[in-house]
């Protein structure tokens, strides 16, 4: 059983716990259970010596109320004493008090013990018909035999109380009956005995039944906590991998927007170079021109790449995100003769982590590039952020003609673009970008007076 082959310590604390409360709870059941059958045990033997005194307290009741009919005579002085002394040898009685219906004393054996009336409880018993039992110390037993100059007896004494009746069943008192107690003690005594034996070996049966089914349960929750543990190592690992595979994707779609960003520089340097070719015209400052733009679209794509370790631990907010976007921009814009507005109606306490910082900067710079070069001169660009319900929104609005029938079908598939030169890359590398981010771009309008489209972004937190 793996439980017993190889037991953790928490494995063998918690056995042994849960073993020693259920022991200990076993053990209370099994007490309380002989207790009350010790109880009643006890009871019905007292009760045995208080009916058969009873019995022959009532036969004797019975053959003396014969005899007085034989001499014509209904009732006699002392009739009931007499009754009661010709039962008292039957069953070793060593002392008796007589009282009458109404529980007054009438007499006693031997003449000087007390004279004290039963109590109301024992009273009411007796007029109820039942016979009490009790057992006492022996030191009551002992003043009546000192008062009668008989040998102390043993330690414990019995005592009867019972009802009295002549054969036409009137009531006529009630008899005290005390008895030396050894036998029924020891009666007693070896009946504990028995019920303490019978107790606990019921106790270490059931012992040894709980404990070799705790021992096969808990090698069982061994055996499953083992490969639940096996089985989270393994997700573990699994989610390792997944997070290096969305790494190496993120990777991936930003070496793809990188490239997808120098093609139209690649282009129009190849361009200068073909007309400086055929011409012969100075082209040098064109082509630096075009070359820094290419330098500078490398660093800011490596810097995000750096960013993806580098502001792990670092969060920007959402006005910081645009800010980053606009100044980047702005040059570009004033070379078109394009204005570039922003409104930012989200609270600093909506930050983006590093990562995602990085990555909804590089979408907002395809799409304001995008605007940028679709808008006239004149026109105007807009960046907007405000917050969307769980969301982060950031639109970027500008005012070209719109986009054609065509692309808008195929608006976030590879090759479909809408300008001359495009490679149709831009808007799906964008998607992309997006989802690394766990967000998305939607269209949201366009048209004659432009083309708006957002970026959705789940609130950090």
């Amino acid at each position: 059983m793996p439980f017993s082959r190889t037991p953790s310590p928490f494995g063998r604390r918690l056995f042994g716990g849960v073993l020693a409360f259920t022991l200990g709870v076993s053990a209370l059941g099994v007490g309380v259970v002989t207790w009350d059958l010790r109880t009643g045990l006890r009871e019905q033997v007292l009760a045995r010596e208080g009916e058969t005194l009873a019995a022959v307290a009532s036969l004797q009741m019975a053959n003396e109320a014969a005899q007085l009919r034989e001499i014509g005579l209904a009732s006699a002085p002392g009739e009931v004493l007499v009754a009661v002394l010709k039962a008292a040898p039957y069953r070793g009685v060593v002392g008796i008090r007589v009282f009458d219906a109404r529980g007054g004393f009438s007499a006693a054996v031997p003449w000087a013990w007390s004279e004290e009336s039963p109590s109301a409880a024992d009273l009411a018993d007796l007029r109820a018909g039942r016979s009490l039992t009790r057992l006492i110390s022996g030191e009551v037993l002992g003043d009546v035999l000192a008062s009668a100059q008989l040998p102390p007896p043993s330690a414990t004494a019995l005592e009867v109380w019972v009802n009295l009746r002549r054969p036409g069943g009137e009531g006529a008192g009630y008899a005290q009956f005390l008895l030396d107690g050894t036998a029924v003690a020891t009666e007693l005594s070896a009946l504990d005995g028995r019920l303490v034996l019978l107790a606990l070996m019921t106790w270490a049966s059931g012992a040894l039944v709980i404990t070799l089914a705790l021992w096969w349960a808990f090698g069982r929750w061994a055996e499953a906590n083992r490969r639940v543990s096996e089985r989270s190592e393994q997700l573990e690992q699994a989610n390792r991998r997944l997070l290096l595979a969305a790494k190496t994707a993120a990777v991936g779609s930003i070496t793809a927007h990188l490239l997808h960003e120098l093609k139209t520089p690649l282009a129009g340097l190849e361009q200068l170079v073909r007309d400086g070719a055929s011409e012969g015209s100075d082209f040098r400052a064109a082509a630096a021109t075009v070359t820094r733009r290419l330098r500078a679209q490398v660093d800011e794509v490596l810097d995000v790449l750096r960013d993806q370790e580098a502001v792990a631990g670092y969060a920007l907010t959402a006005e910081e995100c645009v800010d980053v976007v606009a100044t980047r921009a702005r040059v570009e814009a004033g070379r078109r003769g394009v204005s570039l507005a922003t409104t930012v109606t989200i609270g600093p306490e909506a930050s983006l982590p590093g990562r995602m910082a990085s990555l909804t900067i590089l979408v907002l710079q395809s799409l304001t590039q995008n605007a940028l070069e679709a808008s006239k001169q004149g026109g105007v660009v807009r960046l907007v952020a405000r917050e969307q319900g769980a969301n982060l929104a950031f639109e970027v609005a500008d005012s070209g003609p719109g986009l054609s029938p065509e692309v808008e079908a195929r608006l976030f598939e590879p090759l479909a673009s809408g300008k001359a030169e495009g490679s149709g890359l831009g808007l799906a590398l964008s998607q992309l970008l997006a989802h690394q981010a766990g967000g998305r771009i939607e269209l949201v309008s366009s048209g004659p007076d432009g083309t708006v489209f957002r970026l959705v972004i789940p609130r950090a937190g």
